[in-house]
């Protein structure tokens, strides 16, 4: 069986419906995934814990997650470069967006079979 290489994309973004802001971006972000990269999922709401470091307890956030996959190969030094360049602006785009401590990225090569 055939088989594709590709790069899986997740990113973690709180769920804060008391900010439009939140919702607007994750729209976008999901909309220009879906457009650019073929296709976009975004996961129902997570309890997720944390701690923050302006904190001293573990606090409780929902999250949901968006992913895409890319039709790049992160093991090629070209392909990764393309993928982190892109993911920095994304990650620097919502973190001044939205004015969180710390949203997280990240990426991993996959293999789909193909038919």
């Amino acid at each position: 069986m055939p088989i594709e290489k590709r790069t899986r994309v997740e990113i973690f973004l709180p769920l804060r419906s008391d900010v439009p802001a939140y919702q607007a971006a994750l729209d976008w972000l999901a909309e220009e995934f879906a457009f650019e990269r073929g296709g976009s999922t975004l996961t129902s709401p997570f309890a997720g814990f944390f701690m923050s470091p302006t904190q001293i307890d573990v606090v409780e956030d929902a999250i949901r997650v968006l992913f895409c996959d890319f039709e790049l190969d992160v093991e090629l030094e070209e392909d990764r470069v393309e993928v982190v360049t892109l993911l920095e602006n994304v990650k620097n785009f919502l973190m001044h967006a939205l004015d969180e401590e710390e949203i997280w990225i990240i990426f991993y090569p996959i293999s789909r079979i193909v038919s």
